[in-house]
């Protein structure tokens, strides 16, 4: 039940919600960050929710500015620990 749950906000994520979410967090991206972030959200969910989430971080490290990439590290790790009970 949840992995369907998961999988329909998934696939109903859209760009303007990764800006969103950045913005509340008071993350600055660029368009081209905005992209890469939600490719790898796109196309690695079921890894980064299994805690194989390396290949997705260096995707990361490799493709936005090194500020913005240790605060969305940091923002992942405080969501992971924060809601890893219902995952």
């Amino acid at each position: 039940m949840k992995e369907k749950l998961i999988k329909n906000y998934i696939n109903n994520l859209k760009i303007n919600n990764i800006k969103q979410f950045a913005i509340n967090n008071n993350i600055n991206l660029n368009n081209d960050e905005i992209n890469i972030i939600y490719d790898v959200i796109k196309n690695n969910y079921k890894d980064i929710l299994s805690d194989n989430y390396d290949n997705s971080f260096k995707i990361l490290k490799n493709n936005l500015n090194e500020k913005s990439y240790e605060q969305i590290e940091k923002l992942f790790f405080k969501y992971k620990e924060k809601y890893q009970h219902l995952l």
